[in-house]
């Protein structure tokens, strides 16, 4: 009887073809599937009305995998418009992939990201140019991932004083930012300290132009890599997204359906992607230096001798990232087993200890796109204008309905 009643529930927007009826439903459907996966909702600032109704009672997965396409073959019937129809068709059909995922199907790494994000990672063709990138940082401060991991030690931030750094490092980014775009009256972000997690940061949206991040005390935590993060989660990174995305779609477009964001989906990628690259919208190698040396490693009672050279490895370093999709791709499809993943890891990208992405990988999967193939995307769309011109490109993808970003 709960089954027919909540498709009934959903077929009513049929005969109603009301635009409200059919947002609701997603926003439900996209809850629900949030207390049944804690890792498929980012956040959700809709109506909490809509909230409790999806948890009470809550459906199981085959249902929320039922409902969702009975939903979608209300979209082209319903007055929505055309560009709200396929944003919702995409999301929804990221929302079914992931109830098959979670129930036990099994997907390749590609048409699992096609699926969630309407991307696939290209061949790899870039083995050449990174090996002289290896060579050079060889050249500078040792061979291998050893040298690397003993080079990086001199500069990690002690655990008590990783608080300290990264308010310092979130003040210079919130600075940054403001000098180029207005935020609404009162936005804050709260910063949390944890440990146990897969990851070096996150940030949860709250609502009203307001976020809650965490940075991990377990991970090693350089100054360089704490700059990065509050750049990523707060100033121009997530929080900004959120609170602008959130401020132009819903409460000035009525668009609810933006008021959640799943992590599997088209939406997140695109979110994912700009935070990656906020860090290079507000920190040139100058002023990253600059801020560093004179701000950043005092706080953490650091030697400031060797910063330059510090910044070169670490920029010669992300620019490793393209071989990772490929060595992500292979492990998840089973043709390269965890021994041979990690070996890659470490001669390849200079991970010595590889096991921590190999277990981000296995809980992530193909989410690791949005930091490699969607942040070199985003650096594609937005240097592909004016230097004067950057900031109007960056922004345009917070405030706009945008879902996909150009090859």
């Amino acid at each position: 009887m709960l089954l027919i009643a909540l498709v009934w529930q959903i077929n009513s927007c049929r005969s109603a073809g009301h635009s409200t009826e059919i947002v609701e439903q997603y926003l439900k459907l996209a809850v629900s599937l949030g207390e049944r996966d804690p890792d498929f909702l980012d956040f959700y600032v809709g109506p909490e009305s809509l909230a409790r109704a999806a948890r009470s009672p809550l459906p199981p997965l085959d249902q929320i995998e039922q409902n969702a396409k009975h939903l979608q073959a209300q979209l082209p019937k319903s007055d929505l418009g055309a560009e709200r129809v396929a944003f919702l068709n995409q999301q929804l059909n990221a929302m079914s992939q992931r109830v098959r995922q979670l129930r036990g199907a099994t997907t390749g790494f590609d048409e699992e990201s096609r699926s969630y994000f309407g991307v696939v990672a290209p061949p790899d063709t870039d083995a050449v140019q990174r090996a002289k990138v290896r060579s050079e940082i060889a050249a500078s401060i040792g061979p291998d991932a050893k040298a690397y991991s003993a080079y990086e030690a001199a500069f990690v931030v002690s655990a008590k004083q990783v608080p300290a750094v990264f308010e310092a490092a979130l003040n210079v980014c919130r600075e940054r930012t403001l000098a180029r775009l207005s935020m609404p009256a009162g936005e804050h972000v709260d910063v949390t300290y944890v440990v146990n997690k897969p990851w070096a940061g996150f940030s949860r949206y709250l609502g009203n132009a307001h976020s809650q991040i965490q940075v991990n005390l377990g991970f090693p935590q350089t100054v360089d890599r704490l700059l990065d993060l509050a750049c990523h989660e707060g100033y121009p990174g997530h929080h900004v997204f959120n609170t602008l995305r959130e401020a132009t779609l819903v409460k000035q477009r009525h668009q609810l359906e933006w008021a959640v964001q799943p992590a599997f989906s088209p939406q997140s990628f695109v979110s994912e992607a700009a935070a990656s690259y906020a860090p290079q919208m507000v920190l040139d190698d100058a002023t990253r230096v600059q801020i560093e040396r004179d701000v950043l490693f005092p706080i953490a009672g650091l030697s400031q001798r060797d910063i330059d050279r510090y910044i070169r490895v670490e920029k010669l370093i992300a620019m490793l990232h393209t071989g990772e999709p490929e060595i992500a791709r292979e492990y998840l499809d089973g043709r390269v087993e965890f021994a041979r993943a990690l070996s890659r890891l470490e001669e390849e990208m200079l991970m010595e200890h590889g096991e921590t992405m190999l277990t981000y990988l296995n809980e992530y999967r193909s989410y690791m796109l949005t930091y490699t193939v969607g942040l070199d995307r985003v650096a594609k769309y937005v240097n592909a204008a004016s230097p004067e011109n950057r900031w109007q490109r960056y922004t345009a993808l917070m405030t706009g309905p945008i879902t996909s970003l150009p090859e």
